[in-house]
């Protein structure tokens, strides 16, 4: 897996973290409107930009064919701009839908989910306002497209579905979305183990460090980016220096 060296036990758990918090189910609702009927109605249709936010709101509704029908319009009209990132991003985040769609009609058909695929590197919970701990989510699913490294996603909590034999998960809608580009160098990888230098700490911060070289060090001295979540506005945000932040080396030596 692609940027994952250091903390194989922490990136575990989130992975199992994201299989019970991260998963859309296409249960039938009723929305406003079918995806031609907003298509026709919208003077801004065709602006890829639109369709792309469109299509997040729609998760919300949980209308997720919807969503995947203007997010692949959203490649196309991006790709006809040349925008080749925001294109590979949208194209990111159909293949997670797509995927998350299949697995939650095996859970409501009592299949089991089997392993979650490579390109899923990593996800995690955040506590929203009211105190729910997975209240929020961030996942993080690479990209086909060597344009970018892979896209970002913080995820709202919606609802619970049981399935059968007991239990439930969780439907999240995408409340935000970012490209995270370069693509990882070699000896770059993911952290969550990092802290702000001055005043709080972000809520899910995670950042890209260099990592090969480092294995025996305590702290990571090279760091790329860092990205985390604002639950407040529902927003992903980063800075592209890591001056502010101290990354720690979860397993000195090796776990």
């Amino acid at each position: 897996m692609r940027g994952l060296n250091g903390f194989a036990t922490m990136t575990l758990l989130a992975m199992t973290v994201a299989v019970a918090a991260c998963g859309p189910t296409p249960r039938d609702r009723e929305i406003e409107a079918s995806s031609g009927e907003l298509a026709q109605s919208s003077p801004q249709a065709a602006n890829p930009q639109t369709r792309f936010d469109r299509a997040l709101e729609r998760t919300e509704v949980q209308d997720w064919q919807g969503a995947i029908a203007d997010l692949k319009d959203a490649a196309e009209g991006f790709a006809q701009q040349g925008d080749t990132r925001r294109q590979a991003m949208a194209g990111a985040i159909v293949r997670y839908l797509e995927w998350w769609l299949g697995w939650t009609e095996g859970q409501r058909e009592g299949v089991d989910g089997g392993v979650m695929p490579d390109w899923q590197s990593f996800g995690r919970c955040l506590e929203d306002a009211s105190g729910q701990i997975c209240g929020y989510a961030l996942q993080f699913a690479q990209s086909e497209d060597d344009q970018i490294e892979g896209v970002l996603l913080l995820q709202k909590h919606l609802e619970d579905v049981p399935i059968p034999g007991g239990g439930t998960y969780p439907v999240f809608a995408i409340v935000d979305a970012e490209a995270v580009y370069p693509p990882l160098a070699a000896g770059e990888s993911w952290t969550p183990t990092c802290e702000r230098l001055e005043g709080e700490g972000f809520p899910g911060m995670m950042a890209i460090v260099t990592s090969g070289g480092y294995e025996d060090s305590e702290y990571y001295p090279e760091v790329r980016e860092v990205w985390w979540a604002n639950v407040e506005e529902e927003s992903l945000q980063f800075e592209r220096s890591g001056d502010a932040v101290r990354c720690f080396n979860p397993c000195p030596g090796g776990c």
